[in-house]
């Protein structure tokens, strides 16, 4: 009865898989997919866009304003020698501009400059993680299905045990023993290949997240496992990471902040200097109902110019402790850019040793997995013919079995160093442009 609900529940799950509507998607695709749709990246690009628009004169003071001010007011007067209404209207234009305030206006334009370039390598730090987040979730998905695929053939071979023994049971041939190991080796080989689909479909939605698409969207997957150029040179990385790793080149964006912020300290020592220009026009009308000789009326237009300096002689030591202040953090920022750049330098020499290691451990599983195969092809005419009884059958089921994951195991390993390699060299984009 076990039996038998177990193979209904297996053919139950493959059967969700297939009728379900299902597309085919490359890594390719799945990158390209992931870089239009992912909501970090589409978040970070408002952010990239924002700061394009903040990066202007208008933001630094540099430019002069231009101000308008009108009026109009009509009032009526009544009184016992004759009522009255008076018109008043008046027209200001002002124009102010500060000339010169220590050239921090310049000094806030480089550093808008410097936002907009941080903005911009922050979009470029979001879209290589997204595309390593997305080629390990792929290859990961490509890891799952083998190990599905593996689960399924041993538990295959479990269930053709199985029911040799109970032939051999029906026939007398064999004991009751036999038959329950044989048993209990099926149920437990269909147990791992319900939980591996269990992964699979895991890994499925975890992929359709970072896509930003539907969490039940299935696919037939057309990539394997390949790779690139696997033979680097330290030397070469190490430039190329020196000169292209987005996170190093942000850090040196800051450390260029750090030094305008010293910068702009420094300008409030220098005086201000400011114009003005202001024009007006004003026109007043009194108008008497009966008393028509005293109506009168008059206007004016007025202008004026002015240029002012203005100094702050002493402001109680602030100007100076902001400026030892911005000095300090400008260390900092110099001992972070030194500290990231040993940091950055001794993840890649561990990753290039971890991916040297990875290559020949590959080659090491691939062998192990040819010899594993053949044991097993072999095994299986010798346990059909007698040569060797089931429980040495089951150990090279087994060594088989862990043999082939560790094997594809090897490979997701060597394909996560290599884009790792990548991402540290900046490279990563270059891959998928």
């Amino acid at each position: 009865m076990k039996q038998k609900i177990i193979i209904i529940l297996v053919l139950l799950a493959f059967a969700g898989i297939s009728s379900a509507q299902t597309d085919s998607l490359s890594l390719q695709e799945a990158v390209e997919t992931a870089l239009k749709n992912n909501y970090s990246i589409i978040t970070t690009q408002k952010n990239f866009e924002i700061s394009e628009e903040n990066n202007s004169w208008a933001n630094t003071g540099a430019l002069p304003t231009v101000s308008f001010v009108g009026s109009a007011a009509q009032t009526y007067n009544f009184n016992e020698t004759d009522n009255y209404k008076s018109t008043n209207l008046n027209a200001t234009v002002d124009v102010n501009w500060v000339i010169f305030r220590g050239f921090s206006a310049r000094i806030q334009k480089d550093m808008l400059e410097e936002y907009e370039k941080m903005s911009e390598g922050n979009l470029a730090i979001t879209v290589e993680n997204t595309i390593q987040n997305v080629i390990t979730a792929y290859y990961g998905v490509l890891l799952e299905q083998e190990n599905l695929n593996i689960s399924e053939l041993n538990m295959n071979l479990s269930l053709d045990r199985y029911q040799r023994e109970k032939q051999k049971k029906d026939m007398g041939t064999s004991v009751s023993y036999d038959l329950l190991q044989a048993k209990n080796a099926y149920l437990n080989d269909t147990a791992a290949f319900l939980m591996a689909q269990t992964s699979f479909k895991n890994s499925v939605r975890q992929l359709n997240y970072l896509m930003s698409a539907p969490v039940g969207s299935q696919y037939v997957f057309t990539s394997d496992f390949e790779l690139g150029n696997l033979d680097f040179s330290y030397e070469d990385l190490l430039a190329k990471m020196k000169s292209g790793n987005s996170t190093l080149l942000n850090q040196y964006v800051s450390l260029e902040l750090s030094k305008l912020e010293v910068k702009s300290s420094k300008s409030a020592y220098y005086p201000t200097v400011s114009a003005g220009l202001s024009t007006g026009f004003s026109d007043m009308e009194t108008d008497y109902i009966t008393l028509n000789n005293m109506d009168n009326a008059a206007s004016a237009f007025s202008t004026s110019a002015n240029i002012a300096v203005s100094y702050d002689i002493y402001k109680g030591g602030s100007r100076r402790i902001a400026v030892n202040v911005a000095k300090i953090q400008d260390e900092i920022a110099a001992l972070e850019t030194k500290d990231l750049e040993q940091a950055l330098e001794n993840q890649l020499a561990q990753e290039f040793e971890l991916f040297e290691v990875r290559k020949e451990l590959v080659v090491l599983a691939e062998e192990n997995l040819k010899a594993a195969e053949l044991n097993l092809e072999l095994s299986k005419m010798k346990f059909e013919n007698g040569s060797i009884n089931s429980f040495n059958y089951r150990d090279i089921q087994i060594l088989y079995f862990n043999t082939a994951l560790n094997y594809q195991n090897s490979v997701f390993n060597l394909v996560q160093s290599y884009y790792t390699l990548m991402r540290l060299t900046g490279g990563i984009i270059d891959d998928f442009n």
